[in-house]
């Protein structure tokens, strides 16, 4: 029964990473020919969360799959989360570039606050639970590494080669905090933060950076990811309140 289980809920996953990307790529196709850009993207991810949340709360799941309250976290044995948030606004440093009308800054935002959720959902809470009761170990490396394996496709949409390459060690990196951070605290929400204001402020970076600023740039989401990784691995400390 237990083996019926974990096998169902690897296919569960693996479809629904599957399904969703389908729908992005097709969301991307439709919203280009309203011509109204990131306008469908914006409407499937707000959908996307909604339909999840719902059946998260109707299977009474919420708590199973991480979505829990902020308050549950003890925020001193966890650096006040310090080294995501650092990563998060480490895009700051050089400014924001904003050339779109209102109405694009506003589905643009909409639009990474859903890639945010849906990717932490995906290849956090659903993938690392249907594998860790197999291996703690192997669902933090099978998620991180299926999560920056998943940016390469990227290259489909004209990205260029070595940005794309870096995005992949970068995002694995990330997953690495994010996988050890869900599997220590139970709690997606700050990942889900993390996430989603890397991906507004990836969007809004100035386009004429040099090289070594992007060097630097990437560096800087590597290096506290990596530490952040190792503390949250080491620690003896509760993460959770009352745990």
């Amino acid at each position: 029964m237990q083996k019926n289980k974990f096998k169902n809920e690897i296919i569960f996953s693996v479809i629904l990473i599957s399904v969703y990307f389908a729908i992005v790529n097709l969301a991307n196709k439709l919203s280009g020919i309203i011509n109204i850009p990131n306008s469908i993207n914006a409407l499937i991810e707000i959908v996307f969360l909604i339909v999840v949340i719902a059946c998260l709360k109707k299977k009474k799941l919420l708590s199973y799959y991480g979505i829990n309250s902020l308050k549950t976290l003890d925020y001193v044995n966890l650096l006040f989360c310090a080294p995501m948030i650092i990563v998060a606004l480490s895009n700051l440093r050089y400014g924001i570039h904003i050339n779109y009308p209102w109405y694009q800054i506003v589905l643009i935002s909409l639009k990474m606050f859903g890639v945010g959720f849906a990717e932490e959902i995906l290849f956090r809470s659903f993938l690392i639970k249907a594998i860790v009761n197999k291996s703690a170990t192997a669902a933090i490396l099978i998620s991180s590494t299926a999560f920056g394996i998943i940016h390469i496709f990227n290259l489909l949409y004209g990205a260029d080669v070595i940005a794309t390459l870096a995005q992949v060690i970068y995002a694995t990196a990330l997953g690495l905090m994010f996988s050890m951070f869900f599997y220590k605290t139970n709690n997606i929400l700050p990942c889900v933060i993390c996430h989603s204001i890397i991906n507004i402020t990836n969007t809004f970076l100035p386009s004429n950076l040099s090289n070594v600023q992007l060097y630097i740039g990437w560096i800087s989401f590597i290096l506290p990811s990596v530490f952040y990784t190792w503390y949250l691995y080491k620690t003896k400390k509760s993460l959770v309140k009352n745990n």
